[in-house]
């Protein structure tokens, strides 16, 4: 009989079960953390009191709420950077547009949209016109590709939080034409302070951490034959694109260009607006890693 001791608790727990062989990728990253979480309460020495901290602190992240339905744990891997590191980690580049995080906030059957279309009605938001192209590695052009679009508004305000905002409030689903051209008005998005009131905004403010976020408008685009794409892109000259607190700005930065009241007339604007363009480029699809099935995996009795 083995007794449990501090120098073989950690193996201990490891070699209990079949050493990998129901489902050998699950095997590797249990081990893994089951090492790394023994080193880590080693390491500062936890206590029976700030371990039940913690568990209450993950009870209530993962508690529905109205402004985040699906619970906080998404939003706390993205403020440790863990979801940018895996995201970091899977993007092979290799000439294409760099991927990104979803985040919370992506609502699929958004409204179709026309080309040139505007997206969302604000009426103290500066329109900017945003157009580009979707290329493949060579610099073809991908036509009918889907571009689904999600952005705040000038108060850095989703129609999902902002109830004043009619339901897919800059949101939109369009399609490239012939040439692989994209374009559609918007309004330049303000950035903006996440959901902070619940547990992971008190730890951000006992660590001293800021909750907003950059300037950005997220893409998520697919094509018959390329691998699917999620992106963010984020506008030049904004403030926190040294610090957004989901350490999620890339180089997907856009200039924006200013028109004044002379050039207006050729958007049909009354007021001074911005343009910018911005082209995609996608990868072939390549074979996908399978994901792990921890559902449907054997059980040990």
């Amino acid at each position: 009989m083995q007794t449990i001791a501090i120098d073989n608790i950690t193996q201990a727990v490891i070699d209990h079960g079949d050493g990998g062989k129901t489902h050998p990728r699950l095997y590797e990253i249990y081990t893994s953390l089951v090492n790394h979480l023994h080193t880590f309460v080693r390491e500062v020495n936890l206590t029976e009191l700030e371990l039940q901290q913690g568990r209450d602190f993950l009870n209530r992240a993962s508690r529905h709420t109205q402004v985040i339905p699906d619970g906080e744990i998404q939003v706390l891997t993205d403020l440790l950077g863990i979801s940018m590191l895996v995201e970091l980690l899977q993007d092979s580049n290799g000439g294409v547009t760099e991927a990104n995080l979803q985040g919370p906030l992506y609502v699929p059957n958004a409204p179709q949209r026309k080309l040139g279309e505007r997206i969302g009605v604000d009426p103290e938001g500066e329109a900017l016109f945003l157009s580009g192209r979707v290329l493949d590695v060579n610099g073809q052009a991908i036509a009918n590709a889907l571009i689904e679009v999600w952005q705040p508004n000038s108060k850095g305000l989703y129609d999902t939080i902002d109830p004043s905002q009619p339901a897919g409030n800059f949101r939109g689903q369009l399609y490239t034409d012939e040439n692989g051209n994209y374009s559609f008005e918007t309004v330049v998005p303000s950035g903006y302070d996440i959901p902070n009131d619940g547990p992971c905004g008190e730890v951000l403010r006992l660590l001293g951490r800021h909750t907003w976020r950059a300037a950005h408008i997220h893409f998520k685009l697919s094509a018959t034959g390329y691998s699917p794409l999620t992106t963010q892109i984020f506008i030049d000259g904004t403030p926190l694109l040294d610090s957004d607190t989901t350490f999620t700005v890339r180089s997907t930065i856009i200039k924006l260009q200013k028109h004044e009241s002379t050039d207006a007339e050729a958007q049909q604007q009354s007021q001074p607006f911005f343009t910018a363009e911005f082209d995609f480029v996608l990868k072939p699809i390549e074979a996908a890693i399978a994901p792990l099935d921890i559902e449907n995996a054997a059980t040990v009795a």
